[in-house]
């Protein structure tokens, strides 16, 4: 078994305050009544016409629309600028935008008693805390945006009243631990069909506890590696039965894509079966086509092995880095000798497959699928492909550094070193997103190139050739004065993956940070933040794959919740709170960084 990485910084196990919010059409009974307060001039405070020498100055147009007392001889005051804070007399400052302020334009103001204030606003609420706002918008946290006062408890929660409801956001007592159960719940739940790991769609937008549909996906086999991952991490680090069984179920289903697909080495994206397509399954579309230009086949098929399967073909490289990334998992850390000679089966099977298709993937067509390429004429001398030659020559240096592992098959090692000393595959690891400006960025390459470099960093043992992968992943992860690397997204899967195959110091403070603040519920609501004042925003030039960003990458809670291989600068994204990507991408992180040490 591998061992754990030595962590520079361990995190506390104690508990944290997770974020929550519950939203009403009439105040609940648990709720105090907003309390009596001055609101502009009733408060007895004019706005100054004059000012000391260098006082900051207070735009002119600026509105008082409430004003609240600390007791101790300070006023808040909520402005139609931002905060005004004063001592009523002489001297007013502002807290506005350019002191992170998301939104400017209030509506009310409070206090708690923890010290913290909350701004209501046109677009959404605020809390300042020790300096720091938070951004609190979308359905995700309140009913509308359109804020018409907010107050605090006790308890120190924030009540919200806008425009079509009730709010309250409070902080809950929470260890990582809890909410690692917490997700395991919502997999089994809502995400688990069979053992395969996918999204799900609701029946009522924001409540999949009143039903919820599952559909497969392109990605089936990859996101159910990820879980299943984060599965065999968890029993590596707990020896807990629980994730033994979990693992299992979700490697049996991962490993029936290649034996159900009728075509030997050859995993299926997806399978869907007669009994789960009549109780209301999506994903299944008869006239969709293969992703091969002028071939018209059907993508999906019948399984020749199980006549009530439906098997998707085309299977892309993807699916092929999650399967390796897996498979490699399972087998340190939970397989019994039985298990391992399956696995070892599977992955003999596939690898062949690679090989003696010369690099390729082949599905019921009889042609390469569109993206199961790693041949080098392809990869090394094709201008088209120029943009996948580091990416692709990482992952197939990684599945046969696994393949070699798992079976001992002296093919797959003279494979290995033939892409090496003859094609210069090691060398191709180093352009991986080289000179590649932001707007050309593909994340979801990223999340291919980690789960590829996890296990072959682990494996190959030769310094030399060591040096050059730590290298080529430094590249993407460390700070750099010319690209965007991935540090700067603060992805507990990133940075302890980064840590663990290198052994450098890695950012877990930011990754503790984002899972923690990572939202308890998974439904994908809208979330607008080009609107927001705190951020700026930046175009592509001439378009290009992404869409409008944001300068930074916001915190889990204030933005879209999907897997790594989405943009987390995207200013704009989500849907309509009628579905919901699996948790895996939570789990996968929180269970690396807890088996290498970084978290307890």
């Amino acid at each position: 078994m591998l061992p754990p990485t030595p962590a520079a910084i361990t995190a506390p196990a104690a508990s944290y305050g997770q974020l929550v919010s519950r939203q009403f059409t009439t105040l609940p009974a648990d709720a105090p009544p907003p309390p009596p307060s001055d609101r502009g001039r009733g408060a007895g405070i004019e706005l100054p016409i004059s000012f000391k020498p260098h006082q900051p100055q207070i735009e002119e147009d600026t509105e008082v629309v409430q004003a609240i007392s600390d007791g101790k001889g300070h006023w808040y005051l909520a402005t139609t600028f931002g905060l005004m804070l004063t001592n009523g007399k002489d001297w007013w400052q502002p807290i506005d935008h350019k002191d992170g302020m998301p939104q400017t334009r209030m509506t009310s103001v409070a206090r708690a008693s923890n010290g913290d204030v909350w701004g209501g606003t046109q677009s959404g609420v605020w809390r300042l805390r020790e300096g720091k706002f938070r951004y609190f918008a979308s359905k995700r946290w309140l009913p509308s945006d359109s804020v018409k006062r907010v107050w605090c408890d006790s308890k120190n929660r924030c009540w919200v009243e806008t425009e079509t409801g009730f709010a309250c956001i409070e902080e809950k007592p929470m260890t990582l631990a809890e909410k690692a159960a917490h997700f395991e719940f919502i997999t089994a739940s809502y995400h688990n069909r069979r053992g395969y790991i996918s999204d799900c769609s609701y029946k009522v937008a924001g409540k999949p506890e009143l039903g919820t549909i599952h559909n497969a996906s392109d990605n089936d086999g990859l996101w159910t590696a990820m879980y299943l991952g984060a599965e065999c991490l968890r029993y590596g680090a707990t020896k807990d039965p629980a994730a033994k069984a979990l693992a299992q179920k979700s490697l049996h289903a991962l490993l029936e894509l290649e034996r159900l697909s009728g075509i030997s080495g050859f995993p299926a994206r997806a399978t869907l079966t007669d009994e789960e397509l009549k109780a209301g399954a999506t994903g299944l579309n008869p006239e969709d086509k293969v992703n091969i230009p002028g071939d018209n086949t059907p993508v999906w098929f019948r399984s020749p092995i199980e006549k009530n399967v439906w098997v998707k073909g085309d299977t892309s490289s993807d699916e092929i880095d999650g399967h390796y990334f897996a498979w490699f998992l399972y087998a340190e850390h939970v397989a019994d000798a039985a298990e391992k000679k399956r696995i070892a089966a599977t992955c003999k099977r596939v690898t062949d497959h690679i090989l003696d298709h010369d690099f390729t993937l082949i599905d019921h067509t009889g042609r390469a699928t569109r993206w199961g390429h790693w041949e080098p004429s392809l990869i090394n001398d094709s201008p088209r492909w120029k943009e996948e030659r580091g990416l692709n020559a990482l992952e197939i240096l990684s599945h046969l550094k696994v393949a070699f592992h798992l079976t001992g098959e002296k093919r797959y090692d003279d494979a290995y070193e033939k892409l090496i000393k003859d094609h210069h595959y090691l060398l191709n690891t180093l352009n991986y997103r080289k000179g590649n400006p932001w707007w050309k960025l593909n994340h979801s390459d990223d999340e291919l190139a980690y789960l590829a470099y996890y296990p072959l960093m682990l494996l190959e043992k030769d310094p030399v050739r060591k040096q050059i992968l730590s290298q080529s992943i430094a590249r993407t992860w460390e700070p750099s004065p010319t690209e965007q690397t991935i540090k700067a997204e603060a992805s507990p899967f990133y940075n302890f993956t980064y840590g663990a195959v290198t052994g450098n110091p890695c950012d877990v403070e930011s990754a503790l940070l984002s899972l923690q603040d990572w939202p308890l519920e998974q439904t994908d609501w809208t979330m607008v933040n080009s609107k927001r004042m705190d951020v700026a925003l930046r175009l592509p030039p001439g378009g290009g794959r992404n869409r409008m960003e944001t300068d930074r990458v916001l915190s889990p809670a204030e933005r879209r919740v999907t897997r790594w291989n989405a943009c987390y600068w995207e200013a704009d994204s989500g849907g309509n709170g009628k579905s919901a990507d699996d948790p895996g991408a939570w789990l996968i992180g929180y269970w690396l960084g807890v088996y290498h040490g970084y978290l307890k």
